[in-house]
């Protein structure tokens, strides 16, 4: 599979490619504020389990399941890392020392550097926030065509150079790795190397200057394009098709849970600073076990 195809939506699922740019906006950013408004680590884990479970139902190919892996590992990892060295709340618990207070240098400029269990723990559950998230919406940008996005974006009422924008940066991800690719392929070529890690390596200072004229080539052709064709002046000539009903109950049912979401969120939270009402109970049942 080639670099560009790895970022390409062309073989997952047919079913999931016909479901309109609308429906997977919302569903993302219904997504975002699910894992922005819930702090039980059970729950989030679910959220993020069910990420994959679309991932197997939309049939993602292995080749971007070792980069969907990748990603996930490095981030979870960098969170984790991160908190458990730099967590200020109280208690933590050190489970390892790195660098002792009283050491003659390190010690006294750091105060000692230690690894928290509570941090790992914290680093764990904003990783689950940040992997859910990276899961999703690699999802609805490899099962989406950038058509898709962009007439979903207009019909949301979005500025068409902004929409415009937005829809081109996602594009371009897999513009940049093919042409990256040719790039490294072509020095390869011309200075007789083989492949491998070392010949990437050696080459990869010389990418930047043709990998960036390249770019400002195909920007320039873009915008002829896009002025050619009057993108900017014909946004509202054409007649959107509605929206098939499955999907029309989808959007509800998302809107519908995230209103429920956050306003448990919200009156879980007023119950906590003293604005407690009896018939809200249940509420403040299930917010405090699930959320």
């Amino acid at each position: 599979m080639s670099m560009r195809q790895l970022w390409e939506g062309n073989d997952s699922a047919p079913w999931i490619r016909h479901v309109t740019g609308e429906t997977k906006l919302l569903v993302l950013l219904s997504y975002s504020v699910w894992t922005l408004a819930i702090d039980n680590p059970e729950t989030l884990f679910y959220l993020f389990a069910g990420t994959l479970g679309l991932h197997l139902v939309a049939r993602t190919s292995r080749s971007k399941w070792y980069v969907l892996a990748i990603l996930l590992l490095l981030g979870l990892w960098g969170s984790m890392f991160s908190q458990a060295l730099f967590y200020t709340q109280t208690p933590r618990t050190p489970v390892l020392v790195l660098i002792r207070p009283d050491m003659p240098v390190l010690g006294r400029l750091t105060e000692g550097l230690f690894v928290y269990r509570e941090g790992i723990l914290y680093g764990a559950v904003q990783g689950l926030r940040s992997a859910g998230m990276l899961s999703l919406g690699l999802l609805v940008c490899w099962t989406s065509d950038p058509r898709q996005l962009l007439q979903a974006l207009l019909r949301w009422r979005l500025p068409a150079q902004i929409a415009f924008m937005l829809v081109t940066a996602i594009r371009f991800l897999p513009v940049l790795a093919a042409e990256a690719g040719e790039v490294l392929l072509v020095l390869q070529l011309r200075s007789g190397s083989r492949r491998g890690r070392r010949a990437v390596l050696r080459h990869l200072p010389y990418v930047i200057q043709p990998l960036l004229t390249r770019c400002l080539r195909r920007a320039q052709t873009l915008a002829l394009s896009v002025t050619s064709r009057g993108f900017f002046l014909a946004r509202g000539q054409r007649k959107q098709a509605p929206l098939p009903r499955s999907e029309r109950i989808l959007c509800l049912a998302c809107l519908a849970v995230t209103g429920g979401v956050v306003v448990s969120k919200i009156l879980y939270v007023l119950s906590e600073q003293g604005f407690y009402w009896g018939a809200f109970r249940q509420i403040y049942d299930g917010a405090k076990l699930y959320l």
